[in-house]
């Protein structure tokens, strides 16, 4: 436990310190992460925010009150909140405080400090989010369409407090005003909205727990479409910014299929996690795609040149994998964005497009002249190539060689099992690969090391067919997702 003096020692550095990385040497903040070991705090959970935020995009200014439940384990002296904004006022259990604040962090220190059990924070607060930054980082775009917050890893703590760790993750109510003409869009369900001669507000609540980087805002002039798919009254919620023009017909053709592919991943992975289903195309986020807890953002980039069920099979893929079954650490990465890849070579085949067998050949060959590219593990990019193509794609190439190590059968029971048991909650790479072992009988760490973390190619496994078997008309699949190097290439069952 960290106590006063240390309290005061780590305020007085961080003060020195613009990247915050002296709270990494105290338990005030951070959950362990061996890529972002300031991140969250492992001293307190958020079980739910409730959040009321008045968005100005003429001035860029954010008004919010976030009242947020936490749960603490033990007597503590202080907490720290991730956030960037200015604060105007702050109270715990109606007692108000001063905060003080360091970069990216919101420390609260009580006079008798928390004590083990439930309570209550209310913040009061006010700032320009396009204009925060956190330890080098940016993420709150501001556009003459609107504004985005959608950005992984880190997003959430540029306009709203909270604990931002995948491992630790909250339910939340989001009341968002915005000007007349714009549609604002969160995660969840959308349970009321009104309007005056001068704004829209809208309000979004989720039933399941959220990790923060997932809890993404669009704010733009869409047009907005819900429905109810099923018996379970999942809740459809589709969106469309203005700026999206001459791609939206394809666009809207490729977002309409999101039920059926995940009424597919459903008989792969098991029922579908969430209470609403959709996606949100805006040109804001322009080449890139976001698996933001049931309805990912899409840039309209990936429907300029046909329909893309690929793109919609990746990202709905990540509710299982990513959304629903979150990171315990960041170095776990592979377990989201190798499984979400190659599930959607999995839709390739199941669509008789490129095979996954043509697709782990295809790539395994693109790749044989680069000895750079196979210098990234998947298993353990680094935060500087958190994102990189090897981990989409060596982590899908890592997949198929589980798949066909073990069999069809061991591997379906390892994805379904994986998924059950930790449902909302978070697990690890070695928990995934426990839990393959368990249901193959197999060795997987030794299947797996050489494709997750070897710094060189790894051989060539059984199976594998050679350039003169791949004709290119046969790849459908990597003409239709665009260039490989890019990394984001009827209703659910719940």
């Amino acid at each position: 436990m960290t106590d006063r003096t240390e309290v005061d020692k780590v305020l007085a550095e961080a003060a020195h310190h613009a990247n915050s990385s002296v709270l990494a040497a105290s338990d005030l903040a951070g959950v362990g992460d061996p890529y972002f070991p300031v991140d969250g705090s492992d001293l307190f959970t958020i079980t739910h925010h409730t959040l009321e935020v008045d968005f100005d995009l003429t001035s860029g200014m954010l008004r919010g009150v976030a009242r947020l439940d936490i749960a603490v384990s033990a007597d503590v002296p202080a907490i720290a909140l991730d956030f960037g904004l200015p604060t105007q006022a702050v109270a715990i259990d109606g007692s108000t405080l001063a905060p003080r604040v360091v970069p990216g962090k919101l420390v609260l220190e009580p006079d008798t400090g928390l004590s083990a059990g439930s309570h209550q924070i209310d913040i009061t607060y006010a700032g320009l989010p396009g204009e925060v930054e956190i330890r080098g980082e940016r993420s709150w775009l501001n556009t003459p369409l609107g504004a985005l917050a959608a950005r992984e890893p880190h997003a959430a703590a540029f306009w709203f407090p909270t604990n931002d760790h995948p491992s630790r993750k909250a339910t939340y109510d989001l009341t968002i005003t915005v000007p007349r003409g714009f549609v604002a869009v969160a995660p969840g369900r959308l349970v009321e909205h009104s309007h005056t001669s001068r704004v829209h507000r809208f309000r979004w609540v989720t039933a399941e727990p959220v990790a923060s980087y997932l809890y993404s805002l669009v704010v733009d002039r869409m047009r907005i479409e819900l429905d109810t798919l099923d018996d379970h009254g999942v809740q459809w919620v589709s969106a469309y910014g203005d700026g999206v023009n001459d791609s939206a017909p394809s666009a809207r053709a490729s977002i309409e299929t999101t039920p059926t592919v995940c009424a597919w991943l459903v008989t792969l992975l098991g029922p579908y996690p969430f209470d609403a289903i959709g996606g949100v195309v805006t040109r804001m986020a322009g080449p890139h795609a976001l698996e933001t807890q049931t309805h990912p953002i899409y840039g309209d980039h990936f429907f300029r040149r046909s329909l893309d069920s690929y793109v919609v099979a990746h990202e709905m893929a990540h509710h299982w994998f990513g959304n629903s079954v979150s990171l315990s650490t960041w170095n776990d990465i592979w377990i989201s964005e190798g499984m979400a890849t190659y599930l959607s070579w999995m839709w390739s085949e199941h669509n008789g497009e490129g095979t996954t067998d043509e697709l782990f050949s295809s790539f395994y060959h693109l790749r044989a002249a680069n000895p750079d590219y196979w210098r990234i593990p998947p298993g353990d990019p680094s935060p500087a190539h958190l994102l990189s193509t090897q981990v989409y794609e060596r982590g899908a190439m890592a997949t198929h060689v589980l798949r066909r190590s073990i069999g069809d059968d061991a591997f379906i029971s390892c994805l379904r099992t994986w998924c059950a048991d930790h449902r909302h909650h978070h697990g690890s790479l070695s928990q995934f690969l426990a839990t393959a072992a368990a249901v193959s009988k197999a060795d997987t760490v030794a299947i797996m090391q050489p494709w997750l973390f070897a710094r060189r190619r790894p051989d060539p496994p059984p199976g594998v067919l050679t350039p003169a078997d791949l004709e290119p008309p046969s790849l459908r699949f990597i003409r239709r997702t665009g260039d490989p190097q890019s990394p984001r290439p009827a209703g659910p069952s719940r």
